[in-house]
């Protein structure tokens, strides 16, 4: 009975996901940055319609399409190529829902141009149904440690809490939402691969995939990969004893093999795009600031910092050290590292609030991680105190994630330090 709890439960956040995003996009222009395909969303998604609708070709494309999506890509008539400096990765996790909706579509009332109602909706559905899959996933992971209560009040957390919230449902075109669901994936085949004795060609390939599109839809994910094989282990020792499982001559070679297949569409497109199999698309864009990082800007400016659009970290890094009097120093060192180098590199980009984001938005995709503490930061206040301070702790970090969410319009202009306006933001009405 209690599994079919916990399925009914995550089965009506779905439902809840899909509606509140369809809900929120239901509101504001599309031609925006309210739109969920605007500017860098359309840059991840123009890989489908021009594969699927347009065969490559720019002149197939409809009148003024890259300006209409915000120029997240660039329709070339003179030379007649689309081009977009962001990979196909999101892309292809959004793929299963293009081609069932397009599908429908066809059926229903005939094909229709890209970046219309229906691939926008395909965006819609997409980013919630795989971050609800995500947290099932973790949901799982955590149930090895935890009770169930405590796992499943640490994922709700984790995304009702978080800014995981705003980047499902007020901006679902992101890539951030995707690496999520492909972070919880990685652990949780990882979990289910190193229990066994040893790793099958399957397994290899499934690793090899999952690691492979996690560096394609963002570089940096390396990260992660690095991380995640100490993730699950209590002591160094262990976790050295079981990724040679995954080290193994035969593991990687199928593991590079799918990876490999994961990244030569990519290399075929940047030759077709930029006349090079290997190319940084992201011209004057890099890492300007190594030697002097916005760390203090990057986690507590009211310009989208860490802290004051996610408070959750503050419990994060109270599990961090749960984990590490309670001996799991594994996990806390490598969260506590993962969550430094990630800000060290974030403030190091030559823009380092990203833009027009909502919190320190490069470490969302990283929660995936971060459950592991902060569910330690549950169990011991439910342990030490009452049951009731974790659920109070939980709605207080969620009214405040909706409440931010809700108030929050397309970017902030307000300056770095205008703590004014951003109580303006807490305490003001919802946009």
């Amino acid at each position: 009975m209690k599994n079919v709890g916990v399925l009914a439960f995550f089965l009506c956040l779905l439902g809840l996901n899909i509606f509140l995003t369809f809900n929120y996009h239901s509101h504001g222009s599309r031609q925006s940055y309210h739109g969920a395909l605007w500017a860098d969303r359309g840059g991840y998604f123009v890989y489908l319609p021009a594969t699927f609708q347009y065969g490559f070709d720019a002149a197939k494309f409809p009148a003024k399409a890259d300006s209409l999506a915000g120029h997240g890509f660039t329709i070339d008539n003179s030379s007649g190529v689309v081009r977009t400096k962001y990979t196909y990765g999101v892309a292809l996790l959004e793929l299963p829902f293009y081609l069932t909706a397009h599908g429908i579509g066809a059926i229903v009332g005939g094909p229709e141009p890209a970046f219309g109602d229906i691939d926008h909706a395909v965006v819609c559905v997409a980013s919630p149904v795989l971050v609800t899959v995500g947290l099932y996933l973790l949901f799982l992971l955590l149930k090895i440690r935890h009770s169930v209560r405590t796992s499943m009040m640490s994922v709700f957390a984790l995304f009702a809490g978080s800014n995981l919230f705003f980047y499902t449902v007020s901006d679902p075109g992101m890539s951030h939402a995707y690496s999520f669901f492909l972070f919880a994936a990685l652990l949780s085949a990882q979990d289910r691969i190193l229990r066994g004795s040893q790793v099958s060609v399957g397994s290899a390939l499934l690793l090899g995939g999952l690691a492979g599109l996690i560096l394609l839809v963002r570089p940096t994910n390396i990260v992660f990969l690095v991380a995640s094989l100490f993730v699950g282990h209590r002591t160094l020792q262990d976790a050295l004893e079981h990724s040679q499982k995954l080290l193994k001559p035969s593991t990687i070679a199928w593991a590079a093999l799918a990876a490999a297949l994961v990244w030569i569409p990519q290399f075929v497109y940047w030759k077709y795009a930029f006349g090079s199999y290997l190319t940084w698309p992201y011209t004057n864009e890099g890492f300007t600031e190594l030697t002097s990082p916005k760390i203090a800007l990057f986690w507590f400016s009211t310009n989208n910092g860490a802290l004051p659009y996610a408070p959750i970290f503050l419990f994060v890094l109270i599990g961090m050290g749960i984990l590490w009097s309670s001996g799991e120093k594994v996990l806390a060192v490598v969260s506590f590292a993962t969550l430094t180098l990630v800000s060290y590199l974030s403030a190091s980009w030559w823009v380092w609030h990203f833009g027009c984001g909502f919190g320190s938005r490069t470490l969302v995709e990283y929660f995936a991680l971060f459950v592991f503490p902060f569910a330690a930061t549950v169990n011991t206040m439910k342990l030490r105190w009452s049951s009731l301070i974790p659920v109070l702790v939980v709605l207080t970090l969620v009214i405040f994630e909706l409440k931010i969410t809700y108030s929050y319009g397309a970017c902030w202009f307000e300056g770095d330090w205008n703590w004014s306006a951003y109580g303006d933001l807490i305490f003001g009405p919802t946009k």
